[in-house]
C-alpha cells in the first residue's frame, strides 16, 4: 500500500469517532488533487500537496485538548509536530515532511503564499469551509477575489456557488444571431443572399 494510502488511514483512524473531521479532509484532499491535477502542477509537489490536505487539519484535536480551543492560529501553532510525527512513522522522506509541516503551520495564513502547493491547500480548504460553514454569497465573493489565484479554483467556486451568473440560455445561439440580425438592420447594411 502506497504511503499516500497509509497517511489517509492513519487520519481516519486520528480522528476516529469524529466523522465531520473526517469528512472535512477527505473534501479538502479531493479539492486539492483535482486542482493540482488540472493546474498540472510537479508530480513531486502534487505529492506534497496532497499529503498536507491530509493531514491540514491535525492540530485541531492538539488545540482542543490544550486549551479548549481550536482556531485558525492554534491549528497552526500545534498542527506542523503532530503531522511531522505521523509522517516520520510512515517513512516519508525529510524534504517532503518539511514541506508538509510549513503548510500545516500556515494553512489559516493569507499573505505571502509561497508556491503552488500552498495556493492550492487554501483554496481547497476554502472550498470546503465555504459549504460546511454555510458562508453568504457576498463573503465568498469577497474572498474569492483576494485569495483564490488559480482558473480550476475560481471554477469550481463558480461552478459550485453561482451557476446561474454565466449560466447561458439553451437558445444562446439563436439569440445571438437575432441580436446580431438587428443590429445590421438599425446600420442600414445589406447583405446580399
Amino acid at each position: 500500500m502506497s504511503r499516500m494510502n497509509e497517511l489517509y488511514k492513519r487520519m481516519v483512524s486520528f480522528y476516529r469517532g469524529e466523522p465531520q473531521q473526517i469528512q472535512h479532509f477527505v473534501k479538502v484532499h479531493s479539492f486539492a488533487r483535482l486542482i493540482g491535477q488540472e493546474e498540472h502542477v510537479e508530480e513531486r509537489i502534487q505529492y506534497i500537496l496532497e499529503a498536507a490536505a491530509l493531514v491540514h487539519d491535525i492540530g485541531i484535536r492538539p488545540a482542543m485538548e490544550k486549551y479548549g480551543k481550536s482556531n485558525g492560529k492554534l491549528q497552526e501553532q500545534e498542527g506542523p509536530a503532530k503531522a511531522e510525527a505521523m509522517m516520520q512513522e510512515l517513512g516519508f522522506e525529510k524534504d517532503v515532511i518539511e514541506r508538509v509541516s510549513y503548510l500545516v503551520g500556515h494553512h489559516h495564513t493569507y499573505t505571502n503564499i509561497d508556491g503552488l502547493d500552498y495556493q492550492i491547500l487554501v483554496e481547497a480548504d476554502f472550498l470546503v469551509n465555504y459549504f460546511e460553514g454555510e458562508m453568504s454569497g457576498e463573503h465568498i465573493r469577497d474572498s474569492v477575489k483576494k485569495i483564490f489565484r488559480t482558473e480550476t479554483g475560481r471554477h469550481l467556486v463558480q461552478e459550485m456557488f453561482f451557476p446561474e451568473e454565466f449560466q447561458m440560455s439553451d437558445t444562446w445561439a439563436q439569440d445571438g444571431l437575432k441580436d446580431l440580425e438587428d443590429w445590421i438592420e438599425e446600420q442600414g447594411i445589406y447583405i446580399r443572399q
